[in-house]
């Protein structure tokens, strides 16, 4: 209905064909053509051209006012366009699984409200399966998950890996015979998956000793349960939580031993009342990704904070 706007609403601006034909650099007969081709289409006059200077029709009064709210629209998709591209406005919705949400995702989201004020960001605590069903109705943008999305669906960018260690609390006698392999917090910052050989500690050390372990739903809890069928041993867990950050701290105080994330381990510097020990499994390393889903538009804020997420999590 609105081909051609430009052309009318310049002739209406001139109130001249003449004068419309010469600013738009086309011949008169050219858009005289064009202007009654339009509304021949539409079925109505816009123009009466029996008056001087030319005016419009009753008809043509509306069609200009819509011309006029296009154009307001188009200018202001064209100012947020612009927002967004410089990052002034927008949105970003986050989904974090238990371990990264206690961790290095919240630093990046705070350096990246501090650079970008004007962005609102969601950072949404959920579980796999609740996150993937979020991705697919546009609730979340992206994930920031250990969970194995399918690739198919999902794209999935390595973002970092999770080195999990034992942590025992300090009291229990089980630390004296361990206290050689006892990682200090230099060693929980780095090289845990390629340094420290022969410092390993088997969860079958361990039998005896209560465990505070994650719910089965957690790509942690996947991870613990191989770690403990490697060694043919079954756990004596004294409690489940959702939260690795309440295991850690059920574990202070003594309750039982349990399986964190070193990051997690490195954010509690000053915790002298656990002992870390590097684990001797396969199993102790998880790849952490970022996930969105296919055919999905990677929007300005999304990709500012993906290749930020990337540089914090190095």
């Amino acid at each position: 209905m609105f081909s051609n706007k430009d052309y009318v609403y310049c002739i209406y601006k001139e109130k001249s064909f003449s004068k419309a034909a010469d600013k738009l650099h086309i011949s008169q007969p050219s858009l005289s053509a064009t202007i009654a081709k339009v509304e021949k289409q539409l079925g109505m006059k816009i123009f009466e051209r029996k008056t001087k200077p030319i005016s419009l029709t009753p008809f043509g009064v509306e069609y200009i006012r819509g011309i006029e709210r296009i154009n307001e629209v188009e200018k202001y998709l064209q100012a947020l366009a612009y927002d967004i591209h410089t990052l002034q406005s927008g949105s970003l919705a986050v989904g974090a699984s238990n371990l990264s949400v206690s961790s290095f995702v919240p630093k990046t989201i705070a350096k990246f409200k501090e650079l970008y004020p004007n962005i609102h960001v969601d950072l949404v605590d959920t579980s796999a399966v609740k996150s993937s069903h979020m991705l697919d109705t546009g609730d979340l943008d992206m994930v920031i998950t250990n969970w194995p999305y399918d690739q198919n669906k999902y794209f999935r960018q390595k973002c970092s890996n999770e080195h999990l260690v034992l942590a025992v609390p300090s009291k229990y006698s089980i630390n004296t015979k361990l206290q050689s392999k006892m990682l200090t917090l230099e060693e929980l910052t780095s090289g845990i998956s390629d340094e420290l050989s022969g410092t390993e500690v088997s969860l079958s050390e361990l039998e005896d000793i209560p465990f505070i372990l994650l719910r089965q739903t957690s790509a942690l809890r996947r991870c613990t349960d191989m770690m403990f069928k490697e060694c043919q041993m079954e756990p004596r867990i004294v409690l489940e939580t959702d939260y690795s950050a309440i295991a850690y701290n059920m574990a202070s105080i003594g309750m039982g031993a349990t399986i964190i994330s070193n990051r997690l381990a490195i954010d509690h510097p000053g915790n002298s009342s656990i002992c870390h020990y590097k684990l001797s499994s396969q199993y102790s390393t998880l790849n952490t990704y970022i996930c969105y889903s296919k055919g999905r538009y990677l929007t300005p804020p999304m990709k500012k904070f993906i290749e930020m997420l990337q540089e914090d999590s190095k």
